[in-house]
């Protein structure tokens, strides 16, 4: 059973605003500029995904690590998105090629054998991602187990309330610093804005040996310093040493084993080039070919994880709408920081997050919708809740850091907010909105003979 149908039969049901939506809806491969203007988005103009709450998600791969390990545990992935791989097994390799969706394990399906020996030997199995479509969202699901409405890093940029600031807390930054780590001279503790359980730690204490390959251009970092603990961190150059380093674990080490190896530079090249590019398509071959070569380094029996955490859509930079420019006025209707900031922006320029000041939102709802009509919609995020975008309701660490209004901007658009130095949009490739294109997704699984 290549490819399990159940997953993509559940996941293509998963649609949101489909009757209200469907008379003036672009198809989300619509190419920029075709759009009708003048009217406000319906709901699911900007990407018909709803994300699955259970089941066939993204947000089960942890608890399908923890029930293949240790042999306990209903949670997880039904069972046939794995195929015959058995029920318990002594040795897991997840690797995470970010950005590399759905889209593009179907682009090379028939273009790459490693593509062709998950569809021939192993099984594929489609996903939703989370909402937001985002890589915070998604790494720290996989470091902590937890959903991102409970560890509540949904964006590359977000409210921390124990600062009163927006910050980018992958980088452990105020968002808009281009270094890391100026969280640090604010004080602030890392341990209150990272959750702190997590998945490594549980499995360690299960007996279970941990080992987490992340490329040196970051790692080791604060983020990793708390969301790794458990786990053993080796910091790699080139995606060779990874996995030269991961042979050397999985054959040296007692079973049962645990590794993660995070390939970041496919997203990089999306977002520079576009998920359209040859650069993009050469990137991602590279990355295939690094983890092929891979195979028969590792021991047999080992079970192979191959997902991605989002996908990516086209965009053009120089069309984006930036708020604070179409509407000057705005930033007297959000609130503001200690330091007299506004409290933006917060999300992506796929998922715009706006902090509006009391009995404003109504207004800003009102004269966004109006500025950018079908551009993108604009939504109270309580209105998103009830829709189900985050699958349960937002717990406090996301409930707290969530901005009361969201822009999402319809495919191939972008939203933002500029300040000079700090905030811009160049990227030609992007995610965070619910796109098939970004929010479908896949782990493919095979057992190494």
């Amino acid at each position: 059973m290549p490819i399990d149908p159940a997953s993509v039969a559940a996941v293509d049901a998963g649609r949101r605003g489909a009757q209200s939506a469907a008379s003036h809806r672009p198809a989300d491969t619509a190419a920029a500029g075709t759009r009708p203007t003048g009217t406000a988005l319906g709901a699911g103009g900007a990407g018909t995904v709803l994300p699955l709450p259970d089941g066939y998600t993204f947000a089960a791969l942890p608890a399908t690590v923890e029930r293949l390990l240790l042999g306990r545990g209903d949670g997880g992935l039904p069972r046939a998105a794995l195929g015959d791989a058995p029920a318990r097994v002594e040795r897991v390799v997840f690797v995470l090629l970010d950005a590399f969706g759905w889209r593009f394990l179907d682009r090379h399906a028939d273009r790459h054998p490693l593509v062709r020996r998950f569809l021939d030997e192993g099984t594929v199995a489609k996903l939703t991602t989370q909402f937001p479509s985002a890589t915070p969202a998604h790494v720290t699901t996989l470091h902590t187990g937890r959903p991102v409405g409970e560890h509540g890093l949904y964006e590359w940029n977000l409210y921390e309330p124990t600062l009163d600031a927006i910050v980018t807390p992958l980088m452990f930054s105020f968002a808009g610093d281009p270094q890391r780590d100026t969280l640090r001279d604010a004080g602030a503790d890392p341990r209150a804005l990272y959750p702190t359980r997590t998945l490594y730690r549980r499995l360690a204490d299960a007996g279970v040996r941990c080992v987490a390959f992340q490329p040196d251009t970051f790692a080791p970092s604060t983020y990793d310093g708390v969301v790794l603990d458990g786990a053993d961190l080796c910091p790699y150059a080139t995606l060779d040493d990874a996995f030269a380093g991961l042979a050397d674990a999985l054959r040296t080490q007692p079973a049962p084993v645990y590794a993660y190896v995070y390939i970041d530079t496919l997203d990089a090249v999306g977002h520079h080039h576009g998920p359209s590019s040859a650069a993009f398509d050469a990137e991602a071959t590279r990355c295939l070919d690094a983890i092929d070569r891979a195979l028969p380094t590792l021991p047999e029996g080992t079970l192979l994880l191959l997902a991605g955490d989002h996908g990516q859509i086209e965009v053009d930079p120089a069309r984006t709408r930036f708020v604070n420019q179409l509407w000057p006025g705005i930033r007297a209707r959000l609130r503001h920081d200690g330091r007299g900031r506004p409290l933006a922006p917060a999300g992506s320029a796929r998922d715009l997050f706006l902090h509006t000041a009391p009995g404003a939102q109504e207004h800003v709802v009102a004269v966004l919708r109006d500025l950018l009509g079908a551009a993108a919609e604009v939504h109270a995020t309580d209105d998103l809740v009830a829709e189900g975008l985050f699958a349960a309701p937002p717990g406090p660490r996301l409930r707290d850091r969530l901005g009361d209004v969201c822009v999402l901007p319809a495919p191939g658009e972008t939203v933002w907010w500029r300040e000079r130095g700090r905030f811009g949009m160049r990227f030609r490739g992007h995610h965070g909105g619910l796109t098939t294109a970004e929010a479908h997704t896949h782990v493919s699984s095979l057992i190494v003979a």
